[in-house]
């Protein structure tokens, strides 16, 4: 699949397809595009594997690894995994925070961290 001659448009109905199949969604969560919303969309998406939600937690832009924190399939290891990058980052992203606070598979530990550290950007 040739990403580069994709409109965005076809890029983000793939993305959000449940049925889209995983070598795909791969392709499409390395998109380099200007407009990271691509990966946005493939981290949302339930049927997106693990190694690929796995890399879209370390995504430089936040609204992306907001959408794996709000992944319903999303493993419980991904989410810790996510919660300590975003915890080593100088400014965590109070949305992302949020959204991992909230995921029920988030381990107990790891949100009463997140009470301690970050009470203040929980609603």
């Amino acid at each position: 699949m040739d990403l580069d001659i994709m409109k965005f448009s076809e890029k983000e109905k793939l993305a959000e397809d449940p049925n889209t199949p995983e070598d795909i969604l791969r392709e499409l969560a390395k998109d380099k595009d200007e407009d990271w919303w691509v990966r946005a969309y493939v981290a949302s998406n339930p049927n997106t594997p693990d190694d690929v939600l796995r890399a879209l937690a370390k995504d430089e832009h936040w609204p992306v690894r907001q959408e794996v924190a709000k992944n319903p399939k999303v493993s419980s290891k991904i989410l810790v995994s996510l919660f300590e990058y975003e915890k080593s980052l100088k400014e965590p992203t109070a949305k992302v925070i949020k959204a991992l606070y909230a995921h029920k598979k988030l381990p107990a530990f790891a949100k009463r961290v997140i009470e301690t550290l970050y009470g203040e950007m929980l609603p």
